[in-house]
Parts: structure tokens; C-alpha cells; sequence
């Protein structure tokens, strides 16, 4: 008897029926036999031998004696042998080598939703197994400062279970991704939030403001922090309620920052003064003063005509004297009103 091949190398997918082939030719009166990577027997010609029922033999063909293992298993993976009872014994490998797809286990990973303190050190763990070894990338997903719906995904760190985050800001609050993949099926991914919690810190775009009695006016206040918990506008030591005088409306302007507006109807003179936007959370506490003044219009004076001021003007008399030698160049001689000009001596003929 002969084999097809002497080594065979046969790929399975862990769940899937794999087929590990023997054929030969000329066997005679010859038995052929399975064996394992331990050496167990399986099968002796047609009949299973051991009591796991995921092995059967198919025959195709007449000279095939194909060993089927169903539902395959990671721990199914070796070098089986597929003997001839002949002196010496003939026999031919099949390796068997059995993959995984990856999977992440939930319980040994980082929670869905992670809360961190800012400027703390973070550590978000994918616990993946597979065969081979998947690899694993980490990926943030920007959702911040982006149009509703849109998401920008960017790979950070190195490759690898555990993602570290040191010395986290505000500014690293977002969902990260694990994504673990060895080539087996299709990849799996885990999505973690990370929740970055700090004091507030609050700004106001005016800190001071003139305004009539009569009049009414606005008061803004940015407050940014996380968790927001509690936001005032406040006044001696009081918080303002919604009244017929004061309006009080909150807009979300983006993540973790708020505007507290205040509209103060028909100012009057005990309106005048210092207000106070306050905000606190479990991690600190922050304010600011705003002050309103009264604005004073004043009626200007009529105002004096100024004196006409006359100036007379100075007249000036140009004489001009013309020489009876042409060689010379006139010479113009310049004399005031109150001056009369020199008189001429006639050069005597002769």
C-alpha cells in the first residue's frame, strides 16, 4: 500500500467540521487506523473506537479513509497519523492547525463608562483570546466639537491590551475604542467612555456694564465643569429666583459648558450694584462679580458764539527802476504804504 501524500496541512476554524484526508491505493487485505496527537486510537477501518461522538470516517472514494472531526476544538490541534498495519507500519501526518476568531472578555476588561479625575492616570484594559494572538489597537473616537452625527476616529498609543493615559484633561474625555484582530473572521470591538470630572472654572464676557434707570439689561455667565451640579446667579449672599424682575434662562453651548443669562426688567436704582455668578460640584467651587451702574445722561450747555475776529490787510507798493545800462539786472525795490520810496537823481546830459 501507498499513501497520496506523505504530510498533509489541514487549517480549521474552532466551531467548524474539518476533514483530515487520507487516501491509499493498493491496501489489499490491509486495516487502516486513525490516531491522535497523543497517540489515542480513533478509528480502526469504518468503526470509531473512542466514544467521542464528533468522530466519524467518511469514504468518498474507495481508497479514502477521511477522518471528520465535528465542532472542532482548539484543543483538537496536532499531528494525527493515519497508519497502515503493514511491517514496517506505513504511515502518513495530517497537521492540524485550529484558529480562533478573537474575543474580548467583558469581564476582564474596563467597564463601559469610566469616571477619572483630571490631571489623574487612566488605565483602560481589552481583555482579548484567539488563536492566533490577536492584535490589539486602540482607536479615540472624536465626538467632541464635531456636527451631530459625525464621528472622527484617530489610532493612539501602542498596540497592546492596556491603554494608559497620563496626567488626563478635560480635553481627552471621549469614547475609546479596542479593536482586537488576528485575521479569523471579522475583528471585535469594545467602546469605552471616559468621563474627565473637574471644578468649575466660570467666565463672564462683560464684568461691568452701565445701563439707565427705566431700561432693562443682560447678564451673562459662562460656567464650565463636570459634573454640573450647582449654578447661580446670586446677590448679597442670595440666589436669584425668576420674578417679574429678573429672568433667568440656561443654554447649553457645548460639552460640560453652559451659559446662565439673566434679563433684569425695568431697572431702578436699588438694581444698581454687585451680582455674583456662583457654581460648585463635588471637586470645587468657583465665582465671579459682575457690577451694574447707573448710566447718567447730561444735557449739554448751549454754547457762546466766539468773537469775529477783523484783520486788515497790509498793502504793499512794488516800485521797479530800469537803469540805462542794460547789462545790469533790474533791481526791484520794495516799499511799505507808510514809506514813500527815495527820489531819483537825473544824470545830467553832457
Amino acid at each position: 500500500p501507498s499513501f497520496d501524500d506523505p504530510v498533509t496541512n489541514v487549517t480549521a476554524i474552532a466551531g467548524d467540521t474539518v476533514t483530515l484526508p487520507c487516501s491509499v491505493k493498493n491496501l489489499k487485505d490491509y486495516k487502516v487506523m486513525w490516531l491522535d496527537h497523543r497517540t489515542k486510537t480513533l478509528t480502526l477501518e469504518a468503526r470509531r473506537i473512542i466514544a467521542d461522538e464528533r468522530i466519524t470516517i467518511e469514504r468518498p472514494d474507495i481508497g479514502d479513509w477521511n477522518l471528520y472531526i465535528h465542532g472542532v476544538e482548539l484543543s483538537d490541534a496536532g499531528k494525527y497519523m493515519c497508519q497502515v498495519n503493514t511491517v514496517p507500519v506505513k504511515i502518513k501526518y495530517v497537521i492540524l492547525t485550529v484558529h480562533e476568531p478573537p474575543e474580548i472578555i467583558p469581564e476582564l476588561s474596563s467597564k463601559e463608562e469610566v469616571f477619572v479625575r483630571e490631571s489623574d492616570t487612566v488605565q483602560l484594559v481589552c481583555n482579548v483570546t484567539g488563536v492566533p494572538t490577536p492584535t490589539v489597537r486602540w482607536y479615540k473616537k472624536s465626538t467632541n466639537r464635531r456636527p451631530y452625527g459625525y464621528n472622527d476616529k484617530e489610532m493612539i498609543g501602542h498596540d497592546g491590551m492596556v491603554l494608559r493615559i497620563r496626567n488626563i484633561s478635560r480635553y481627552c474625555d471621549d469614547v475609546y475604542q479596542c479593536v482586537a484582530d488576528n485575521g479569523v473572521n471579522l475583528p471585535k470591538s469594545r467602546e469605552i467612555k471616559v468621563t474627565v470630572q473637574f471644578p468649575p472654572e466660570i467666565h463672564l464676557p462683560t464684568k461691568k456694564l452701565s445701563q439707565a434707570v427705566g431700561k432693562e439689561t443682560i447678564l451673562n455667565c459662562e460656567v464650565t465643569s463636570n459634573p454640573s451640579m450647582y449654578s447661580a446667579w446670586t446677590r448679597d449672599g442670595i440666589t436669584i429666583q425668576n420674578s417679574d424682575k429678573f429672568k433667568i434662562d440656561i443654554y447649553e453651548d457645548y460639552k460640560n459648558t453652559m451659559t446662565l443669562s439673566m434679563k433684569i426688567s425695568d431697572i431702578q436704582k436699588p438694581d444698581f450694584g454687585v451680582y455674583r455668578c456662583e457654581a460648585q460640584n463635588e471637586f470645587g467651587r468657583d465665582f465671579k462679580d459682575f457690577f451694574l451702574y447707573e448710566l447718567v445722561t447730561t444735557t449739554p450747555s448751549p454754547s457762546t458764539p466766539s468773537a469775529v475776529t477783523t484783520t486788515t490787510p497790509v498793502h504793499v507798493y512794488v516800485f521797479t527802476w530800469t537803469p540805462s545800462v542794460r547789462t545790469y539786472t533790474p533791481r526791484r525795490e520794495y516799499h511799505s504804504k507808510d514809506r514813500p520810496p527815495l527820489a531819483t537823481k537825473k544824470k545830467p546830459k553832457g
